[in-house]
């Protein structure tokens, strides 16, 4: 085996280790796959496709406290009662 070939079954190896979570008491597991794949003789595991990234919506903002609506001025009541006439003064 060439140093290029060994080098490049290590660098498949190690990657395989890495993306199984690098578990211990392993690695001639991952280097007989490793062989395996760089002699063409079997295809990598397709990965499943990842969900479509799913857009999250901004959080809310609260709500600023409602201000308190201002009073109408008041409105000048109009009286209906008449007024005293003056009186006279003689």
């Amino acid at each position: 085996m060439s140093l290029e070939q060994e080098a490049k079954i290590r660098t498949i190896a190690q990657r395989l280790w890495e993306e199984d979570g690098r578990p211990d008491g392993r690695d001639l597991e991952y280097w007989l796959r490793a062989e395996k794949l760089a002699a063409g003789k079997t295809k990598p595991a397709a990965k499943p496709k990842a969900a479509p990234a799913v857009k999250k919506a901004a959080p809310a903002k609260p709500k600023a406290a409602a201000k308190p609506k201002a009073a109408a001025p008041a409105k000048p009541q109009a009286t209906t009662a008449k007024k005293p006439a003056a009186k006279k003064t003689v």
